[in-house]
């Protein structure tokens, strides 16, 4: 049994490879298997067909990156703090990663609605983290989906980076990465100084 899961991980690894560089539409079985390096049998084991491993996959990409932001978070730290660790984490892991990052956040879009809904999802799932930056508001309204909304600019701003294969980018963009997250929960202002903080590294 240990043997076969070894070898579906490395056909999921594969497809984020391969999806990474060749994009979602131009990569087929073949490509996934000869990068796995498994049969073509060994793969229909598995997975149904291209667009099944694809989902599979997009998971595992999911619980790796915020598996990874959670790990850099301390939980006891003010929440300013965490969103910053947490912020800085995903970019540098996608400077380092293009193709884990260009299957995470660019591909997934060519890939369906099911594939897209999943994307939501962990857009949802982003948001769990940013709960608390709500009573930073002092009392100003804020709009019931505020989380997603600067989820979503975040989530925008890299697509647009890696849809143009500047991964390597991202980390010179965390300060403005940083504003479009924290500007709706603390205001232009205090979102401005905490860009500034981030530039200045």
């Amino acid at each position: 049994m240990a043997g076969s899961e070894t070898r579906r991980q490395a056909i999921l690894e594969a497809m984020v490879r391969v999806v990474g560089r060749k994009g979602y539409k131009a990569t087929s079985v073949a490509d996934v298997i000869e990068e796995a390096d498994v049969s073509r049998t060994t793969f229909y084991k598995h997975f149904e067909d291209k667009h099944e491993c694809f989902l599979a996959a997009y998971d595992l990409v999911v619980e790796r990156v915020l598996g990874e932001v959670i790990d850099s978070c301390d939980p006891t730290a003010p929440w300013l703090e965490r969103i910053r660790a947490g912020l800085a984490t995903v970019v540098e892991m996608f400077a380092l990663d293009p193709e884990l990052a260009r299957t995470a956040i660019v591909e997934v879009a060519a890939a369906g609605a099911d594939a897209r809904q999943r994307h939501w999802d962990a857009v949802t799932r982003v948001t769990e983290f940013l709960a608390d930056g709500e009573q930073l508001a002092e009392g100003r309204e804020l709009p019931a989906n505020i989380g997603l909304m600067a989820a979503g600019a975040v989530s925008g701003l890299i697509f647009d980076e890696l849809l143009t294969g500047r991964a390597e980018r991202l980390p010179e963009l965390l300060p403005d990465l940083l504003f479009a997250l924290l500007v709706p929960y603390i205001g232009p202002g205090a979102a401005t100084e905490e860009m500034r903080r981030a530039a200045a590294g």
